[in-house]
């Protein structure tokens, strides 16, 4: 056997232990059952009251509708107490590596004093790292990526993806997370719910981690067909590398969660020229207009995960 069959032999095994199989499928049928309701308080600081499974559907915060998976936050009534009713769940299973798939029809409406995620990290914050896959503040526009971790974390320009690079450093007590932004309002908020929707992908590997947005018409048919194989997809919005990728991500919980206010909403409140028109502050406004919250929810047809030879699942 000659040195190029042995390296042919090697690339096709290469290949079939990247192939990604489905390890985690949170269906909305089953996905609370998947999931621990966290009630307390918000460790970002945040005027939100978040409540457990059993309350939040009383509330009809939480429910299946049409086969999806609705979570949002109170928009009936004025906020007392911790602040707004609200859901923040973490999933019981834990990650190390993956490509998590998730299709919405629509994700929280960027409204003032409005801080919604989804997200994974680890034990042991920062230093088991933070990757914010969907996030934003108040009424911005275009999805926010960041990794958030401990020291001797950065990230370079691979020139292989469509965002940019806003700050590059990972230590979260440094420049708060590295950060890769997207400015397409598809990608967030009601530019995203206007079009339908869409899916978010993250790959999570030792050399990177890759996020892709692919509106609702564009969803490659690998990913519809479940048989996912990102290197036949188009560049993701944001690739970071450059870091010790397993030395600063380890034990990850997926994580939801509509928060309000807080150390991001809240902090800059002041300093946008939209919000500070509605109120002194964004406690005073997210306590005393219930109704404005109303298209600030998540609606949910699937989450998958996928894992292969170098993915742990604990």
């Amino acid at each position: 056997m000659n040195l190029s069959t042995l390296t042919i032999i090697a690339l096709l095994i290469s290949a079939v232990h990247a192939t990604y199989q489905l390890v985690d499928d949170y269906a909305p049928s089953k996905f609370v059952s998947m999931f621990d309701f966290i009630t307390y308080d918000d460790p970002s600081h945040g005027y939100v009251n978040y409540v457990n499974q059993s309350t939040a559907e009383s509330l009809g915060i939480l429910k299946q509708q049409n086969g999806k998976l609705y979570m949002g936050a109170d928009h009936t009534n004025v906020a007392s107490g911790r602040g707004r009713n609200s859901i923040r769940v973490s999933s019981k299973a834990v990650y190390n590596h993956g490509l998590f798939i998730l299709d919405m029809d629509h994700i929280p409406d960027n409204q003032c004093g409005t801080w919604p995620a989804f997200w994974t990290f680890g034990p042991n914050w920062p230093n088991s790292g933070e990757i914010d896959i969907i996030e934003g503040a108040n009424g911005q526009t275009g999805n926010a990526m960041t990794l958030h971790t401990g020291p001797n974390c950065s990230i370079i320009n691979t020139h292989d993806f469509t965002g940019y690079i806003k700050t590059s450093d990972c230590d979260t007590h440094a420049d708060n997370g590295c950060q890769i932004k997207i400015d397409s309002p598809q990608t967030y908020g009601s530019g995203f719910n206007d079009i339908g929707g869409g899916v978010y992908a993250t790959e999570w590997t030792s050399d990177f981690i890759s996020i892709w947005f692919f509106p609702r018409s564009n969803i490659p048919s690998d990913i519809t067909n479940g048989n996912p194989d990102p290197t036949s997809w188009t560049l993701p919005v944001a690739k970071f590398s450059g870091c010790d990728i397993d030395t600063h991500f380890i034990n990850h919980n997926i994580i939801f969660d509509i928060t309000f206010c807080g150390d991001w909403a809240g902090n800059v409140w002041q300093y946008d020229a939209v919000c500070i028109d509605k109120a002194s502050t964004c406690e005073d406004y997210v306590q005393n207009n219930p109704d404005v919250f109303k298209d600030v929810y998540w609606l949910i047809n699937s989450l998958k995960v996928y894992g292969n030879n170098n993915t742990m699942i604990v």
